[in-house]
């Protein structure tokens, strides 16, 4: 595992001693508490890859070492090799970018979301874009919100109606969202603006492809409502001649 690293922030200079904040106290006073005295500083780069960034990197790697059994380095070597492979160039958890950090921690989230590998949701906070999350989460079935595997519902963001018959729902009009059955109560309970305001994120529309993959509708379905739309609009039509 890569060294430890700790991102100081300036506070004030008293007298001779110059005071900063740290950005991880428990993790420093182990280090103190090991006899480590001393520490080497430099000033930030601030392309560089971020603490935060690093450690929700190396949570990550953990998360896939315990589900899997594989062990950590061993999950961080064949996860960058892959990395690496795709973009053409190796890389450096040490010293990469911030960008090329943020684009290795979609990566590993998507692995973790294709071989549906838990993993703690809040490493995808300011990393995966909230459209992206709601269509993994769809995809992989998993709650938007919190992650859960239990109890899942696909949400209706734009309201069928009362009286609809929610079997016969053309889904390719709807934004959806994976909820599970606590979240996806909180929604009708408080209501789509207070919900979307909460967590950050609205229901997306789904291509037909993704549709037919997760089995919301049949072709036939989607083929029978386009023929309803079509007559319906000749109607419209032949009323306004």
């Amino acid at each position: 595992m890569d060294e430890t690293k700790y991102e100081f922030k300036f506070n004030k200079i008293v007298g001779s001693k110059v005071q900063f904040e740290i950005d991880d106290l428990d993790a420093f006073k182990r280090d103190l508490r090991k006899g480590h005295l001393k520490f080497n500083a430099s000033p930030a780069d601030h392309n560089m890859i971020s603490n935060a960034q690093r450690k929700k990197i190396y949570a990550l790697f953990r998360d896939i070492s315990e589900y899997t059994g594989y062990e950590e380095q061993d999950v961080k070597y064949r996860l960058k090799m892959k990395f690496s492979y795709n973009i053409k160039q190796d890389f450096s958890l040490s010293n990469c970018t911030k960008e090329l950090a943020t684009k290795f921690i979609r990566f590993v989230i998507e692995f973790c979301f294709r071989y549906d590998i838990p993993f703690d949701s809040k490493a995808m906070e300011n990393t995966i874009d909230a459209e992206r999350r709601v269509f993994l989460c769809l995809v992989h079935k998993q709650c938007t919100v919190c992650g859960s595997r239990q109890g899942l519902q696909i949400n209706h963001e734009d309201t069928v109606g009362m009286g609809n018959n929610r079997n016969h729902i053309d889904h390719r009009n709807h934004r959806l969202e994976m909820l599970c059955f606590k979240h996806h109560s909180e929604f009708h309970n408080i209501g789509a603006k207070a919900f979307a305001d909460k967590y950050h994120f609205h229901g997306i529309k789904l291509s037909d492809k993704s549709i037919l993959s997760l089995r919301l509708m049949s072709q036939k379905q989607m083929d029978e409502f386009d023929e309803e739309y079509k007559r319906q609009k000749q109607q419209g039509m032949s009323k306004n001649d």
